[in-house]
């Protein structure tokens, strides 16, 4: 049997029919493709804007609560030292003040630096920081711990005045 024109293996490469089908699939999967990777980059640089904010946000208030945390101690000691004798064998003022902090902020880790003006919370991944003030007006050994529970000392055993010192828990 013979084949007529415009049949067999000729006819099959010319044939364009399936070729719309193909090409439409391909360009959806492209385009899909497209505005996927777009929506991750999009939401990705949201993300980090709103862990920045969250850092910045957490560092200020556990800022605030180290730093009322100091003066609480401060007002403590004070009160201590105004009571205490000064006679020999008098007995020691000490104070102890515990902090309650968590360990991370927005799941990063973070040192709190304490010393004669201010509380310094600074994260160790990003640069975040926060400095608040403090008016404690006993002595306050400048120290650098890491974030978490802390405890706030004032020990007056001696000659000379006491310090505040902040060690970790």
């Amino acid at each position: 049997m013979r084949e007529g024109p415009g049949s067999g293996r000729t006819r099959l490469l010319s044939d364009d029919r399936a070729v719309s089908v193909t090409v439409g699939y391909v360009l959806t999967l492209a385009i899909g493709a497209m505005l996927l990777s777009g929506v991750v980059i999009g939401v990705g640089g949201v993300v980090d804007s709103q862990t920045d904010r969250a850092v910045q946000s957490d560092l200020s208030v556990l800022g605030q609560t180290a730093a009322a945390n100091v003066e609480s101690a401060d007002r403590l000691a004070r009160a201590a030292e105004a009571g205490r004798s000064n006679a020999t064998g008098a007995t020691n003022a000490t104070v102890a003040v515990a902090v309650d902090l968590p360990t991370r902020v927005a799941g990063i880790p973070y040192r709190i630096a304490v010393d004669d003006d201010a509380v310094t919370l600074r994260t160790d991944r990003r640069e975040a920081a926060m400095e608040i003030a403090h008016t404690a007006r006993v002595n306050v050994t400048p120290t650098t711990v890491r974030g978490g529970p802390i405890r706030i000392e004032y020990d007056h055993g001696g000659a000379g005045t006491g310090n505040l010192t902040v060690v970790e828990r």
